[in-house]
């Protein structure tokens, strides 16, 4: 049966619930930024990866999981629990590196490498892709098209607005098709626009640091306008037992700031708001757009 198309009431649409499945260590981007360090830190990602997999039966909710190889690698049986339980399985990257300091090529070797790692271990086609670091721009779209030919058919790599480490500004905020040459769809990381401001509420710190009220009314201004919103969050950040070390003013905010309050308001938003992952938006997606196409050429 195919699914319901897509209405433009906000408690009919349906948003996109995504996890960059990382360790604490991957968010630390200036102070940790060396994989050869990595094998050195504690590890917490079996304690974190447990925690949000019983947030998530606990709540009802499957998310889409992007997961990077380097983690599949060492804990597969994390994967295929993260599988059997219903959830979507996503390629981000093997070892963190942002687009920008890889050449396609290169971006070619990552992405085949870590699409076989995590079909091997799971069992299941691979087909969505987030980017480290949201690191597709202006300046290397070229990687829609090598995901393209990659044979993935939804990517979420894009946030719409600059921030200080990351953002494609100019970008479209809705999803959209990136490249002529190929099928992907890309889903851009949630943002809103007040007057001439464009107000993140994706996930990550922007969840952690904005009030429930203003997450609230941004997913309710996108669904209104019929657009899905698509949520990002980190199993680290839910870790409050996780290593305080020394880091940078920037990291201090970015990665240990308001995680005390962040179950509390991603529980409020799952019960306020229809998630699911990323796949099956894709799919109410298109069969939404398909539907306006045919009624407008019947016209």
């Amino acid at each position: 049966m195919s699914p319901e198309p897509l209405q433009t009431r906000s408690e009919q649409i349906l948003n996109a619930l995504t996890v960059d499945f990382e360790d604490w260590y991957h968010g630390l981007t200036r102070t940790m930024f060396r994989p050869d360090l990595w094998s050195s830190l504690p590890r917490r990602i079996d304690e974190t990866a447990e925690f949000l997999l019983n947030l998530l039966a606990e709540v009802g909710v499957h998310a889409t999981f992007f997961v990077l190889g380097d983690l599949a690698r060492q804990s597969p049986q994390i994967i295929r629990q993260i599988s059997a339980s219903g959830h979507e399985l996503g390629s981000h990257g093997y070892s963190h590196r942002r687009l920008f300091q890889l050449t396609p090529d290169e971006f070619r070797q990552d992405l085949d490498r870590t699409h076989q790692l995590i079909e091997d271990i799971s069992g299941v086609s691979v087909t969505t892709y987030r980017a480290p670091q949201f690191s597709i721009n202006q300046d290397n779209l070229w990687a829609f098209d090598v995901l393209g030919e990659a044979g993935y058919q939804v990517d979420s790599s894009v946030f719409p607005m600059k921030t200080l480490l990351y953002g494609y500004p100019g970008a479209l905020r809705h999803p959209f098709q990136p490249s002529p040459k190929t099928n992907l769809m890309e889903y851009p990381a949630a943002t809103v626009q007040f007057g001439k401001m464009i107000i993140p509420i994706a996930g990550g710190v922007y969840n952690r640091i904005l009030p429930t009220v203003i997450l609230r009314w941004g997913i309710q201004r996108m669904n209104r306008q019929g657009f899905p919103a698509v949520i990002y969050m980190h199993p680290w950040e839910f870790d409050l037992h996780q290593p305080m070390i020394r880091v940078n003013p920037r990291e201090r905010i970015t990665h240990y700031f308001g995680r005390t309050s962040l179950l509390k308001k991603i529980k409020f938003l799952i019960q306020e708001f229809s998630f699911a992952p990323l796949g099956l938006v894709h799919q109410r997606w298109t069969y939404f757009t398909d539907s306006i196409k045919e009624a407008r050429g019947k016209d």
